[in-house]
């Protein structure tokens, strides 16, 4: 059943444009539990149902494949924790949006993780 309100298909059709770069509020499994998190859309293939993001975390970096962007505070994309997940596990899209600069240190590190 579809909800009337403008509020659930504002978000419907945020989980439809997701697009690499984005950030979005996630509900995806990590080490056996649900978590409720930043994730950083790493890209996807045009499936409708699935995007492919890396888990992101205000906790201090731990290797080199994290990359700080400033979100609400400062934030670490993980960028070697990569994970597949369905699209309306993503719960709502984060204004903010990496610089040009966190961008391309981003995908330049996930190359890095899969030697490309």
């Amino acid at each position: 059943m579809r909800k009337s309100s403008g509020l659930y298909t504002k978000i419907d059709k945020q989980r439809r444009e997701a697009k690499q770069g984005d950030f979005f509020f996630a509900n995806y499994l990590v080490d056996g539990q649900i978590r409720k998190a930043p994730a950083f859309i790493a890209g996807n293939d045009g499936d409708d149902e699935d995007v492919i993001i890396c888990k992101c975390t205000a906790q201090p970096p731990k290797t080199d494949y994290d990359k700080k962007v400033q979100l609400k505070k400062e934030t670490y994309v993980r960028t070697n924790k990569i994970y597949t997940i369905q699209r309306n596990q993503l719960l709502f899209k984060i204004p903010q949006q990496p610089t040009r600069k966190e961008f391309k240190e981003i995908i330049a590190s996930i190359k890095d993780v899969f030697n490309l």
